[in-house]
């Protein structure tokens, strides 16, 4: 039983990000560049090279990246999985922007979102697979 309350949390964690991807691009043009010039003017002391496009795409990489952990939790041993329905989210992410005021859907940040996941999820299966090696090796 314990297993499948593990399985819920994840899937319950996943969708409850996907949610907050889904409400970044539902922001109309002006509320999300009021939001990231905001962010950018705090960080831009540390980071002196960051623009605000780049901050962008940061975002869109990160947001995914999340996902791209959460997916590879719920999809334990099932690699492709994760990485379908990761393109799947940034595809439809981009879409909603098609129809929101000022925002576009842009086929690079698919791409961006995209590797976000790939990366993410790749890093939690190496992860499992070092667990798994280290765990034969001592028996």
């Amino acid at each position: 039983m314990k297993r499948t309350y593990g399985r819920w949390f994840w899937w319950a964690l996943c969708t409850l990000w996907l949610a907050v991807i889904i409400g970044h691009s539902l922001m109309p043009a002006d509320l999300s560049n009021a939001e990231s010039g905001g962010l950018l003017a705090r960080l831009i002391a540390l980071f002196p090279f960051l623009t605000e496009r780049l901050l962008r795409k940061l975002a869109h990489f990160s947001e995914f990246a999340v996902l791209g952990f959460l997916l590879a939790q719920c999809f334990r041993v099932r690699v492709a999985r994760p990485l379908l329905a990761g393109l799947l989210c940034a595809l439809g992410d981009e879409t909603v922007q098609l129809f929101v005021p000022g925002r576009s859907g842009q086929i690079h940040d698919v791409w961006i979102d995209f590797a976000g996941v790939a990366l993410a999820a790749a890093l939690v299966y190496f992860l499992r697979f070092l667990r798994v090696r280290k765990a034969s090796a001592s028996e």
